[in-house]
């Protein structure tokens, strides 16, 4: 199939924590365009920077700071989908009026990527927020050098650049799956966008505490640590330029190590201890281990004297602020196709949000449109969907959908999700129902942070159907949630 790649950008510009709406228009008849693989692009810089040395290169990543719940720990969560960073949106054509809205679409495709991705999903998804931090104790900049162009080895300088955040329009809406949309028959489209610039923060998983303290072998010495400096007998003070690490590195790649890294290293010489901040010029290889040279001298070393109990941190910056440089539309305008279908039918959300008290048990009655397959409950508080849920019940039309309470991590509750997904065409891969914290490992349990997704299927009507939802929970509900209703839809 040939295409022809276009961009169309926001009507807007500066945007910000503050100015966070975007308008894009697909012209009218512009042609036939496969929606399924066109893409939202925003356009980002990190401002990660020290007083001390305007040359330090940080190596940074954007986290989602979702809120400061759990203890501050919803700040350093990895998110699952790219979604996240829409808050709301709608898409309008000129022909039709609307086609689909939906409100909290963050929350709601966090909740369906929970269970639908797994680890080796989220290993393969490229350019997404901190997408590369699963297993390694640090990662350089995310996979790829995505944010970060960081050099282990030699002179070249390292540097930060921009970098594309790529949210898929079928990430966004169930109208994104369309692979035949003819601008001539639909006029002029607008995509409506509210973002969650406000959440975006750079993150460095290299800083002044992590790896230091990690050893890099079991039982071998920490990263952080450098070998005694030999003793000076040249007659005069030595200025100190170089380091070399106690550990034994297999490649440089696995060193916390990066040319431009500004470093906090104390030593001791003569008994006196201090702390200075350089900056990493060059990085050498010596014998196994790896030797660094800095821009300026470390120490002044007198006669007789020796440079001993060396140790080094990552400087923190000063500075660690987000730039949106633009939002546009990458449209894939197909050149096989000179008109696409008059109608078309997909699997649409709609969204009822409701707010109440919080409390620790819920009862209450909804309509569901005509046409739903399947209902998925999210408690977006503001995003991530964390509510001390132990048990729920469903019932259609008066109906209810299981003989007995639905428990949380039951069998029965996976049952319940596994049809449900399959009934909207796709499938669970992972039940963990898990964040994992980006400072930590993959494996370390206890900085994980639970989440849930109520689910159910619902016999197809082409009447409204009434929904009922009872909840019991061990703590207070959060007071928000969200009845998002997948239906057949034709425009």
């Amino acid at each position: 199939m040939s295409v022809n790649i276009i961009k169309y950008p926001a009507e807007e510009g500066n945007f910000s924590a503050v100015h966070n709406r975007a308008n894009i228009i697909l012209p009218g008849n512009t042609g036939v365009y496969d929606l399924s693989k066109s893409y939202i692009n925003i356009n980002v810089s990190q401002n990660v920077s020290s007083n001390t040395d305007a040359e330090a290169v940080y190596a940074s990543m954007l986290v989602l700071n979702e809120s400061t719940r759990n203890g501050n720990k919803n700040q350093n969560l990895i998110n699952k989908s790219p979604a996240v960073l829409v808050k709301h949106c709608s898409v309008i054509s000129q022909a039709k009026g609307k086609i689909e809205s939906i409100r909290h679409v963050d929350a709601l495709r966090e909740g369906l990527a929970l269970y639908e991705k797994d680890r080796s999903s989220l290993k393969q998804d490229l350019g997404e927020l901190c997408s590369a931090r699963t297993e390694q104790h640090f990662t350089k900049g995310g996979s790829n050098e995505i944010y970060s162009q960081l050099h282990t080895n030699g002179l070249s300088k390292s540097r930060n650049k921009t970098q594309d955040l790529r949210v898929n329009l079928k990430d966004l809406f169930g109208f994104g799956v369309v692979d035949a949309y003819d601008t001539g028959k639909y006029g002029s489209t607008k995509i409506y966008l509210e973002c969650n610039f406000d959440k975006l923060t750079p993150k460095l998983s290299i800083n002044d505490t992590n790896p230091w303290n990690v050893a890099y072998r079991a039982g071998g010495a920490n990263m952080g640590v450098f070998d005694n400096e030999p003793t000076n007998s040249t007659g005069g003070d030595v200025d100190v330029f170089t380091l070399t690490t106690t550990v034994a590195y297999s490649t440089p790649e696995d060193s916390p190590f990066f040319t431009g890294q500004l470093l906090s290293i104390t030593s001791t010489v003569n008994g006196v201890q201090n702390t200075v901040h350089k900056r990493i010029a060059s990085i050498t290889a010596a014998a196994s281990k790896i030797k660094l040279t800095f821009a300026t001298a470390v120490r002044t070393v007198g006669n007789t004297h020796t440079m001993i109990n060396i140790s080094a941190v990552q400087k923190a910056p000063d500075t660690a602020t987000v730039s949106i440089n633009g939002v546009e539309l990458v449209a894939y305008r197909r050149e096989d196709m000179d008109t696409g279908p008059s109608e078309i039918q997909f699997l649409a959300y709609n969204s009822d949000f409701d707010s109440y008290a919080p409390t620790q048990n819920l009862n209450r009655q909804y309509y569901l449109p005509p046409n739903t397959l399947n209902a998925f409950i999210l408690f977006p508080s503001p995003i991530y969907s964390m509510e001390p849920i132990s048990d729920y019940r469903f019932s259609i039309n008066n109906v209810p959908t299981t003989n007995r309470a639905i428990e949380v991590k039951s069998g029965l509750h996976y049952d319940n999700l596994m049809k449900t997904f399959i009934n909207a065409g796709s499938q669970v891969r992972d039940f963990g129902e898990t964040y994992d914290d980006f400072r930590s490992n993959s494996n370390d349990n206890a900085s994980k942070q639970g989440a849930i997704l109520l689910a159910t299927p619902v016999p197809v009507s082409g009447a409204m159907s009434q929904f009922g939802l009872e909840i019991n929970a061990t703590g207070n509900l959060s007071g928000n949630h969200c009845i998002y209703s997948q239906h057949i839809k034709k425009v």
